[in-house]
């Protein structure tokens, strides 16, 4: 049969891979936020005394171990897991997809849930992927249908994680396909369409960030959104570098590998104590703005305390993802860059806002190397219009170039390369 058609078999695998998809990330999605308020309760009980803190403390610990000890049944489901799907891809990697599925699910659930600095879409990513992995061996599909279901699994995971379905097959053209076929588009977007329509029914349709307000960009802060562009190129030049630091840390850590995934959770335990601002991947801190935004030397400390605190959990393996983080961190120098500019006179509140919200995409494109998929990413995420895509493109290609410029590697590329190394 001709390459660019799809064929029936396919197409159904396809819409039936999206189904299983579109119930298991959606399932996965409910379980985080609902995880992250028992540890929320937990904390502000641990908060009451010395006793109940180190009882706090002793209870992350416990979750430490468990968590350890799905990476140590199934070490392909360590951290976001899109660079084990990009090496099964490029033949470079293989795994069972019985094991990921149940071990990332597991794993993941309880990292994420428990309010260390990951996020949920790697492992959403991951989790579909295995589903499309499990859908063509059942089915016994080719080489190459095997390849489109994992990608499009992969793909509608994303859109999935994040009410995101344009920008899950965006992610699947620019980042997992490279060479792009018309049928494996085809499977790809009929695998994704099918799971955002049955999360839909699900869970809604609501966007994953509620922005309160129509954003729009007036002309007289153009000028303003260069700088912002060159900021976030450094800025995601800086998070890939702290990432790598903290996987050559570990590495040279001579603790068993067990405990150095136990030690994040302890480390978490011990600043949510102190600081309960910083639980969980960052989702809060993308809001600030539409609150009551703090002080420029707050901003900077959140940063900060963040970006350590993910380096931190990812760099020891466990499984978690960097996308949410990322954006949150992006939101930050976003709100930094135009709080200052804000206490100088130079532009109105408002622009805050919208800087915040420009600087996610950007912040993404700098790290991943995957422009177009950051800029519908935060339209979609945060129902954000139309009109705004020209500013958010601007900065959004600055970032993408300094980042070039400064010779940083795509992340889940060297995290691959680091994978496949070992």
């Amino acid at each position: 049969m001709h390459e660019g058609r799809l064929n029936y078999r396919l197409g159904l695998l396809s819409i039936i891979s999206g189904v299983l998809v579109g119930i298991v990330v959606s399932l996965f999605r409910i379980a985080i936020p609902f995880l992250m308020g028992l540890v929320e309760r937990l904390l502000n009980w641990g908060q009451v005394s010395i006793g109940h803190s180190f009882l706090f403390i002793l209870a992350f610990g416990v979750l430490g171990c468990l968590v350890a000890w799905t990476v140590q049944r199934e070490p392909m489901i360590g951290g976001s897991g899109i660079p084990q799907i990009a090496g099964k891809l490029g033949g470079k990697l293989n795994f069972s997809w019985p094991s990921v599925l149940f071990y990332k699910i597991t794993g993941g659930l309880l990292a994420i849930g428990s309010g260390l600095t990951l996020g949920r879409e790697g492992p959403s990513v991951q989790i579909g992927a295995a589903i499309g992995q499990g859908v063509a061996e059942v089915s016994k599909s080719s080489k190459a249908s095997t390849k489109y279901l994992i990608v499009g699994a992969a793909g509608a995971g994303l859109a999935t994680a994040f009410n995101a379905p344009v920008s899950g097959i965006i992610f699947c053209l620019e980042e997992l396909l490279k060479k792009v076929t018309r049928r494996g588009f085809l499977s790809a977007t009929l695998t994704i369409i099918t799971a955002s329509l049955v999360s839909i029914a699900l869970i809604g349709d609501d966007a994953a960030i509620t922005i309160p307000q129509a954003l729009h960009v007036e002309m007289t802060t153009y000028p303003y959104l260069l700088i912002l562009g060159i900021l976030l190129g450094l800025s995601g030049v800086l998070f890939n570098k702290v990432i790598l630091w903290s996987k050559a840390i570990y590495s040279k850590w001579t603790a068993p590998t067990f405990w150095k995934m136990v030690f994040p959770f302890l480390i978490t335990a011990v600043v949510l104590l102190f600081d309960a601002r910083l639980i969980g991947s960052g989702e809060q801190l993308i809001l600030l703005p539409f609150l009551d935004n703090p002080s420029v030397m707050t901003l900077v400390y959140l940063f900060i305390s963040k970006m350590v605190l993910l380096g931190v959990a990812f760099g020891s393996g466990i499984p978690g993802g960097i996308f949410f983080p990322l954006l949150s961190l992006g939101a930050l120098v976003g709100n930094i860059y135009a709080s200052g500019l804000y206490a100088f006179g130079l532009v109105d509140a408002y622009t805050i806002t919208v800087f915040t919200v420009i600087a996610m995409a950007a912040h993404f494109a700098a790290i991943v190397r995957a422009p177009l998929t950051g800029i519908f990413l935060i339209l979609e995420m945060t129902g954000g219009s139309i009109q705004y895509l020209l500013p958010i493109a601007i900065v959004t290609f600055i970032a993408y170039f300094v980042a070039e410029i400064c010779q940083s590697e795509p992340i889940y590329e060297s995290l691959l390369g680091l994978m496949v190394k070992a």
